[in-house]
């Protein structure tokens, strides 16, 4: 008995199909997260899976998304893989993948892969996905090196399977290449696994209901969610909406300025005046990257509900001056490229407080992630390398404060304590939220937190760091104030918050990250709201006093 072809114009039809692509993406997702070899992709979740649809077009992510990856992915698909190897190239069991920076997300670790979805021998779809590998040669993930042929192996796009057989060759050479190989080439086969999850399930989908490709259903949502984009725009005054932020950078500050251009229904990004490219540090911000973050703040303000996907993407762009730090020229070290790129939906967010001041938040700590990029040797001389997460407080809100130690824009999670100090000869002797750290504002930003790791090792372990926020603090919106800045302290004395810590046998790490800033005027707080942080501890009598004028009982019983 033929199946009737459902009707796109349904909107129950199309909900239903829509969710049901929603949920095959979260398959792969779960596939992905359960078979990672390594920690920063099975315990951080450092990665995505994205269905497209056979122009390479976002049509479906997974619910728990890194912001960055779900708008680089398709940026890649379009720009580059589908480029260099169109679909009647391509045959079942083909798996494409780099780790390009200028194709992906801006640094090495992180593998694009993706891989074609066939039905009756044609190509219908594609099924992506972008993991954090845990090591990729060169000199550890950290934010020093003068270009990019320091910072690990690079290779172009290519066929890791061949018609479902592993390319041997290159997988030799990148095992040959990292310090971990088990846990590296373990996580590509994850990848692998996924993408065919979703390529599983799309074919069976389509077979449910008697398509034969996937793209008429991918125009009717795609088009939809871009209409629905264009009408939040347009509520929006035209006009040019500026801002810019100083940021520690590697020695120097750097800025970064932007002009967020609103006209009828598009948005265009322009960031001139942004300092130039660093050229002995790894925080430069390529294209895609840079774009990824634009488009993530401005889905935020604009229409947070819809379902992310290409529609999503197509009313906005942006450009950045050649060979500044959000564009630098190809052989630019960019690896701790997060240390800037993370900024950048605050930068906007700041740019547009007066546009829509109750949709912003604050300057958050959590943007960049700070991280510790932990190497060394075993006792039984085997190598180790695993990055932990450590976040800042997000930005006060128009309705509610910051919350506490949050990764914001990159959504990552961390590593379980348990499950690092299994991976790293490390004792974590401290975690706690510092009082206090976040600014003051009618609604607060959220605090940041103090972890203390000491080497339990008979080598000595050496410390990668990516920091921000140690000279200039996360500012407020709306009239609120500054989060207190972070810093790093070796054995109780001041380190650098970036480059490279060497902890010998007993040695302690500290790091405090900072405070988000806080949103509208501190004098507008509510006393109930300043009672209760006075109780949970989580301000000082001092800081009521001084913040918010508050000298009431809580603040005489909390001394």
């Amino acid at each position: 008995m033929s199946k009737t072809t459902p009707d796109f114009n349904d909107p129950i039809n199309l909900q239903v199909m829509w969710n049901r692509l929603i949920f095959i993406a979260d398959q792969a997702d779960n596939a992905l997260g359960r078979t990672a070899f390594s920690p920063i992709v099975r315990e951080n979740h450092d990665y995505v899976t994205v269905l497209m649809d056979s122009r390479g077009r976002a049509l479906a992510q997974c619910t728990w998304s890194i912001p960055v990856f779900i708008s680089s992915l398709p940026a890649a698909a379009q720009q580059y893989f589908l480029q260099k190897f169109p679909a009647d190239t391509l045959e079942e069991g083909d798996v494409l993948a780099t780790n390009d920076p200028e194709i992906g997300t801006g640094h090495l670790p992180d593998v694009t892969m993706i891989t074609p979805i066939f039905k009756n021998g044609k190509v219908v779809a594609y099924a992506g996905s972008i993991a954090h590998l845990p090591d990729i040669g060169g000199r550890p993930l950290h934010s020093e090196a003068s270009d990019i042929f320091e910072e690990g192996i690079r290779f172009p796009i290519l066929k890791l399977h061949k018609a479902g057989v592993p390319n041997q060759d290159v997988l030799d050479i990148i095992a040959a290449s990292v310090r971990m190989p088990t846990e590296v080439l373990g996580d590509l086969e994850s990848m692998v696994a996924a993408n065919g999850v979703m390529a599983r399930e799309l074919v069976k989908f389509l077979d449910e209901y008697g398509l034969d490709e996937v793209d008429g259903l991918a125009d009717a949502i795609q088009s939809r969610s871009e209409a629905q984009f264009r009408k939040a725009i347009r509520a929006w005054p035209n006009g040019t909406f500026g801002a810019e932020v100083l940021l520690d950078g590697y020695g120097a500050d750097v800025k970064l300025k932007v002009a967020v251009i609103v006209k009828d229904d598009s948005i265009h990004v322009d960031y001139a005046g942004t300092s130039d490219q660093i050229a002995d540090s790894s925080i430069n911000c390529r294209t895609n990257y840079r774009y990824a973050h634009s488009v993530y703040a401005l889905k935020c303000l604009l229409d947070p509900d819809t379902p992310n996907n290409e529609g999503c993407i197509t009313p906005i762009t942006d450009e950045a001056p050649k060979g500044s730090i959000l564009n630098p020229e190809s052989w630019a070290a960019g690896n701790s490229r997060n240390v800037i790129g993370h900024v950048i939906p605050s930068l906007i967010f700041k740019a547009l407080e007066g546009v829509v001041p109750d949709k912003v938040i604050g300057d958050s700590g959590g943007a960049p992630i700070w991280a510790t990029n932990c190497v060394g040797q075993h006792d039984d001389g085997t190598q180790y390398s695993a990055v932990q997460n450590y976040h800042g407080g997000q930005g006060g809100r128009a309705e509610f404060d910051g919350l506490d130690t949050l990764s914001f824009p990159s959504n990552c999670k961390v590593t379980a304590i348990e499950m690092f100090e299994m991976a790293v000869p490390v004792l974590i002797e401290r975690k706690e939220l510092m009082a206090d750290s976040g600014g003051a504002g009618k609604h607060r930003g959220g605090l940041g937190q103090r972890a203390v790791l000491r080497n339990l090792g008979k080598s000595p372990m050496r410390i990668y760091l990516a920091t921000e926020r140690v000279r200039h603090p996360c500012f407020g919106v709306v009239g609120g104030e500054s989060g207190t800045p972070g810093k790093v302290l070796k054995n109780g004395e001041v380190h650098s918050p970036k480059g490279k810590a060497v902890l010998e046998t007993g040695d302690r790490l500290q790091v405090e990250t900072p405070g988000g800033g806080g949103w509208g005027q501190a004098h507008e707080r509510s006393a109930d709201l300043i009672v209760q942080d006075l109780v949970d501890g989580l301000i000082t009598p001092e800081a009521a006093k001084k913040h918010y004028g508050y000298t009431g009982p809580a603040a005489m019983a909390a001394e």
